[in-house]
């Protein structure tokens, strides 16, 4: 039996990458094999127990930064109780395994794959429950390597993989996420991110693609996330994807990355086709500082990026995520904080707010100590000072990301935050969210009630509005989620001719998550 284990960061997450490898398993080695999934939330005691009982000979793990962790447990117990088992270790995390032996999880592990697996992992499989004879005449790119622990896998020719789609079970298709990719590698040298290094771009068959989306569509899909680093870096393959889909506009959502510098007409007229979120758009926007841009090999023409986001705004109904990172080499917290306030005005529905995490054989791994950053030595590796900010500023960053996930990204209490923040919003949320921190000493788990008091002590303490006009701002955007009930402390401010249903609102077909339904509820 093999078994390839996940663990996800959350239940909505599918092990994408599991069931590549498992859909380029040959035949005798497909029927013999199975994915198991787990989430970091899960005890890695109780998943070696649900793993042992199907007695498996070999156990494959894709690493990430989020759950090496919890890999670490596992195979440790595994490897205690049951030392026979083999274990093979592949994924973003594996990487300068050289210098990282001392590790538990490297040295446990029975076999290290380096690079794609679609090859490797058969060839393992094959040499272990068969005959290293028979491995090296199926894979020969591996002869005469198979008895080494550390195997460097050469980029396969993806136009002959098979396609992972058949995987995803009916479960997937109903409860989670949906990822596909058209293509793999990137156009782009950025120095924090090791897609840098996958050169070069590569396309699976659009035909083929097709095909199998249809396939998913018929299952009942509703909403394809696109692995592919930028969607326009191909646009004769963008607008032929948008073209495939367009059948389906109004049942489907859409999810890409796309750099913002380039957005060409055609793509934009693609694009307003669909109904409003519909389409959810990733920009790795990063910073909006110059100097910083240029340290980290990332093209920066801030006016034109700002330009074309307005452009998608006004233009298209594109539900826009932009991504921000805290700690880039360079940047001081003021620096920052002006880029925020830059990217908030633009009008985006959400800026994703990220630290700078430490990814292994990047090229700014390399230039870390050059640049005078200190990372945390724990998975994920996050930045915790650098010269520019301290450690107790990024904390506070910290904060801030968390709080604005909460109140805007998550459109819970946008109008709320607006009244109270605008038009100075970085420094007056700021504000905002060391004094929540304050009266909590909490980052997570208030519940919605707590909030509701929370903004409503600090409007009126604050002396920002009367209670009859906080409590009415509050009510509004308390109701847009679906609450039935008023918390007490608005209960008094209740206009005499009140009625629930004056404020809410229907329910949207075309927005695919409840979090892009709040935001169209914003522009009605």
């Amino acid at each position: 039996m093999i078994l390839l284990i996940a663990c996800n960061a959350r239940f909505s997450h599918a092990a994408f990458a599991l069931k590549t490898l498992r859909a380029n398993l040959p035949p005798e080695l497909h029927e013999r094999s199975a994915i198991l999934e787990f989430t970091i939330q899960n005890d890695p005691t109780e998943a070696a127990y649900e793993i042992l009982k199907k007695s498996p000979k070999i156990i494959g793990l894709s690493v990430y930064l989020w759950n090496i962790l919890f890999f670490r447990q596992l195979t440790e117990i595994i490897k205690r109780t049951n030392p026979d088992i083999r274990i093979v270790i592949g994924g973003p995390e594996i990487a300068m395994p050289q210098s990282r032996m001392d590790d538990p999880l490297f040295k446990l592990a029975d076999y290290i794959i380096l690079g794609e697996g679609e090859r490797a992992f058969p060839a393992i499989c094959t040499q272990i429950l068969f005959s290293v004879s028979q491995a090296e005449s199926d894979y020969p790119e591996f002869a005469g390597k198979l008895d080494q622990k550390i195997l460097v896998a050469p980029k396969p020719d993806i136009e002959k993989l098979a396609l992972p789609y058949d995987e995803y079970t009916d479960d997937d298709i109903a409860h989670r996420i949906l990822y596909v990719e058209t293509s793999r590698g990137c156009p782009y040298q950025c120095a924090f991110c090791i897609s840098s290094l996958d050169k070069p771009l590569r396309y699976f068959p659009i035909d083929t693609l097709f095909e199998a989306f249809r396939k998913l569509i018929a299952r009942g899909a509703k909403a394809f996330k696109f692995l592919d680093r930028t969607l326009n870096a191909s646009l004769p393959r963008a607008l032929q994807i948008l073209e495939f889909f367009m059948p389906w506009r109004d049942q489907v959502a859409l999810h890409f990355e796309m750099v913002p510098h380039e957005i060409p007409d055609k793509l934009i007229e693609a694009m307003a086709k669909y109904p409003p979120g519909a389409i959810q758009i990733e920009f790795g926007v990063q910073t909006l500082t110059p100097e910083v841009a240029q340290t980290i090999h990332r093209r920066l023409d801030a006016e034109r990026l700002l330009h074309n986001l307005a452009i998608l705004r006004e233009r298209t109904g594109v539900h826009i995520h932009a991504d921000l990172i805290a700690g880039l080499p360079g940047e001081s917290f003021e620096q920052f904080a002006q880029g925020f306030d830059r990217l908030y005005h633009s009008g985006v529905q959400e800026i994703q707010l990220g630290i700078l995490k430490r990814l292994k054989s990047s090229p700014l791994d390399r230039m870390a100590e050059e640049w005078g950053l200190i990372f945390s030595q724990l998975p994920p590796y996050e930045i915790l000072q650098t010269p520019q900010m301290s450690f107790a500023e990024l904390t506070e960053f910290k904060r801030f990301a968390k709080f604005y996930d909460t109140l805007v990204n998550n459109a819970n209490f946008p109008n709320t935050v607006r009244a109270i923040c605008e038009p100075d919003f970085f420094p007056n949320f700021h504000a905002l969210t060391q004094w929540i921190y304050t009266q909590t000493q909490a980052t997570q788990g208030i519940s919605q009630t707590r909030w509701v008091q929370l903004l409503f002590k600090y409007m009126t303490e604050m002396g920002l509005f009367t209670p009859e006009n906080a409590a009415q701002i509050i009510i509004h955007d308390y109701l847009r989620s679906r609450k039935e009930d008023i918390p007490p402390v608005l209960r008094p401010y209740l206009p005499s001719d009140f009625k629930i249903s004056d404020y809410k609102r229907g329910s949207h077909k075309n927005a695919s998550h409840i979090r892009q339904e709040k935001h169209l509820d914003l522009n009605t």
